[in-house]
C-alpha cells in the first residue's frame, strides 16, 4: 500500500472491523470491509473496475471482478485467472529482486525516509529459526518475523 501511494496511485484496500485503522495508517483512499463481496463493493464505486488489483490476501477468483476489461493482476502465489476479459496477469515475488541492487537501494531510502514502515513482530537469531516457524505457522501475525545470522 505505501509502495502504491509514493507511486502515487489511488488504494482501494479491505480490512477487518479491527484493522481499518492500521490499513488507514498505510495510506489506503478507501477502505471497503473485508469479505467475499470485495469485487462487487468495489464495482459499485469503480462500475468499469479498476486498472489493477495486486492480492497479497490470496484471494483470486474471489477479487478477479474488481479488475477491469484489460487491466491488470498481481499475486503474490501465481495465480493466473483463465484469460478472462484479457487481464494481465503478473506474479509478485520477493525473489526476483533478489538482485536488482539499485531498486534495493531504492526500498532502504524510502524505509530511512518514512515513506515505508517496517513491521517486525519479533526477531530471532539464527539457530532458533524452528520456534520462528512456529509462530509463522500459527498465523495472524501483524508483521513480519527477522531471523538474524
Amino acid at each position: 500500500m505505501q509502495l502504491a501511494k509514493a507511486g502515487g496511485l489511488k488504494v482501494i484496500a479491505d480490512a477487518s472491523a479491527r484493522d481499518q485503522d492500521l490499513v488507514a495508517s498505510f495510506g489506503a483512499d478507501m477502505i471497503l470491509p473485508r469479505g467475499d463481496d470485495f469485487a462487487e463493493l468495489v464495482r459499485q464505486e469503480f462500475p468499469e473496475g479498476v486498472d489493477g488489483l495486486a492480492d497479497g490476501a490470496v484471494l483470486s477468483e474471489k477479487v478477479i471482478y474488481a479488475v477491469r476489461d484489460n487491466g491488470a493482476f498481481s499475486s503474490v502465489r501465481g495465480w493466473q485467472g483463465t484469460g478472462e476479459r484479457q487481464i494481465r496477469f503478473e506474479t509478485t515475488s520477493v525473489r526476483d529482486y533478489a538482485l536488482k541492487f539499485c531498486e534495493l537501494k531504492k526500498l532502504s531510502q524510502q524505509v530511512e525516509d518514512g515513506i515505508l514502515t517496517l513491521r517486525v513482530v519479533k526477531t530471532y537469531k539464527s539457530v532458533d529459526a524452528s520456534e520462528a516457524h512456529r509462530l509463522l505457522e500459527g498465523g495472524g501475525l501483524r508483521g513480519r518475523i527477522v531471523l538474524e545470522f
